[in-house]
């Protein structure tokens, strides 16, 4: 059974168990840790995930108590080591992005000016909120080294992909504020604002390989 295909998701929980033995509720604990914003759907069906590592191989249980109370703890097996391995040297898919305020920016010429402007602004500050959170996990590996001080390293590496990820888009919603200063509404620019839409446009043409700009 343990050359079933296993998820993404999956592999993230072997990865979290090759360095500790957890409980299903310290796993949930350790998914929320930052992992959520580089993979939002980790902790869905968690449970049944771990049914389905335990029953591959991957992982195995042991119950501990605590007075009258049980709890399930999940450790990775040899074979689970052995798949989380094979699965790194793999090629990579490529990165997915899930952003519903960017949905909201191609489809702002159904709505006002004013819900483009509040959808810019609260993806401004969310985009600050997770900034910070991230530059607070920064803080708290640099200090301490983490829960996993032997990954501090890769966490670094990670990290710093998070901080810019936000910075990045704090970036572009006050370069599209300032864009829209002179936008009436949010359908004519498309005619009205032809060399503002072509500038816009240029940084995109810039990105192709010289031989096809």
């Amino acid at each position: 059974m343990a050359d079933r295909e296993l998820s993404t998701t999956g592999y993230l929980i072997l990865g979290l168990l090759a360095d500790h033995d957890w409980s299903a509720y310290q796993l949930a604990e350790q998914l929320g840790r930052g992992v959520a914003e580089l993979w939002p759907s980790a902790d869905r069906g968690r449970y049944a995930l771990l049914n389905r590592l335990s029953d591959d191989g991957l992982v195995a249980t042991r119950q501990e108590h605590t007075g009258k109370r049980a709890r399930t703890i999940y450790a990775i097996t040899p074979a689970g080591r052995a798949a989380l391995a094979t699965w790194l040297s793999t090629p990579v898919r490529p990165p997915t992005l899930e952003f519903e305020g960017m949905v909201r920016v191609l489809l702002a010429d159904q709505g006002s000016l004013d819900d483009l402007r509040a959808t810019l602004a609260r993806t401004r500050e969310q985009a600050l909120a997770q900034r910070e959170v991230f530059a607070r996990y920064a803080a708290y590996i640099s200090t301490t080294g983490g829960t996993f001080p032997e990954r501090r390293h890769l966490f670094a590496l990670a990290n710093t992909f998070m901080v810019g990820h936000y910075e990045h888009i704090v970036a572009w919603t006050e370069w599209a504020e300032a864009h829209l200063a002179s936008w009436p509404d949010t359908v004519s620019p498309a005619t009205t604002h032809g060399d503002q839409v072509r500038e816009m446009l240029a940084a995109g043409r810039d990105a192709l390989p010289p031989e096809e700009a």
